[in-house]
């Protein structure tokens, strides 16, 4: 055993609690289907497990005043077949319905996915193209953190889960005249991590055929996962066309740089960076009501 005591706590105040008492030799647990394997193989270390994935608020998907939240500890299997999501923020149903196997889905959750901060993470690439927010509590209080500021390299959090839990993730609702898309590249179909992925939120003014707002979220492009900020920039900057398409995805180009070629070789997936992001922005066209009349 990578761990010598195991406490299934029923408040995040108890789980909190623990984690005082054992001044940094305990580890907050939510799913495990990463972190076990990661405490077997000795690249992470805990005296004590502190189980959260019962805790009730932790778990579920609302919807109030325009904005949806998710307990940290909700499965992936639970939000890809949230008909709440599907409605509201379906790229997210979407990428959580790809990742793993149905057991992995069943087990795994969204808090734990974000903590383990690896960049090819799909529920991650799905809430940086949110624009999702991120409660973490601790003995010191709350602080409210942009999914887009937790990460600062490979399997780096700014969540500490020796002394903090992540309790909840949180972003506006669809509205009418947006579009959604995410896209997965993979070896096989079945339990395999992404060569890349991408997601893709945005507005689209019909009248003056024009994207008004737009994020594009990639991985595992980079160190960590990231929004193409400068391509979003290119899309937005004129009315829309293939030919600003085909101006917005050199800059792709330019902003994906693959850290190894563990899945595939880098030019490899620098070419397919950019048929990703056409893919996703077509999609999420159509959905918000954009027909092609070139």
């Amino acid at each position: 055993m990578s761990w010598d005591e195991y406490i299934r706590a029923k408040s995040v105040d108890e789980a909190l609690d623990n984690l005082d008492r054992l001044h940094g030799a305990g580890r907050v647990l939510a799913g495990g289907t990463d972190l076990i394997l990661q405490l077997q193989a000795g690249q992470k270390k805990a005296h004590c497990l502190l189980d959260v994935s019962s805790v009730s608020s932790l778990c579920g998907i609302t919807h109030e005043n325009g904005r949806i939240s998710i307990g940290a500890a909700t499965t992936h299997s639970q939000i890809g077949n949230s008909s709440l999501l599907f409605t509201n923020a379906p790229l997210l149903s979407e990428a959580c319905s790809q990742i793993g196997s149905p057991q992995i889905r069943n087990i795994g959750t969204v808090g734990g996915n974000i903590v383990n901060a690896q960049p090819a993470a799909d529920s991650v690439i799905g809430l940086l193209a949110l624009d999702a927010t991120c409660t973490i509590v601790s003995k010191d209080g709350v602080r409210n953190m942009p999914v887009s500021t937790l990460f600062s390299g490979p399997g780096i959090s700014a969540v500490d889960s020796t002394q903090e839990i992540l309790t909840e993730i949180s972003f506006d609702a669809a509205s009418s005249s947006a579009g959604s898309a995410f896209y997965r590249l993979s070896r096989r179909k079945a339990g395999s991590l992404p060569v890349l992925n991408c997601a893709v939120y945005l507005h689209y003014n019909n009248e003056e055929n024009t994207i008004t707002r737009l994020r594009i979220a990639m991985g595992p492009v980079a160190p960590t996962p990231i929004r193409l900020y400068e391509t979003e920039r290119v899309f937005t900057s004129d009315t829309f066309s293939m030919r600003l398409m085909k101006e917005a995805l050199n800059k792709v180009f330019d902003e994906v740089n693959p850290r190894s070629s563990l899945r595939g070789g880098r030019e490899y997936r620098n070419e397919m960076a950019k048929v990703l992001v056409k893919r996703a922005v077509l999609k999420a066209l159509q959905i918000a009501g954009w027909k092609d009349s070139e």
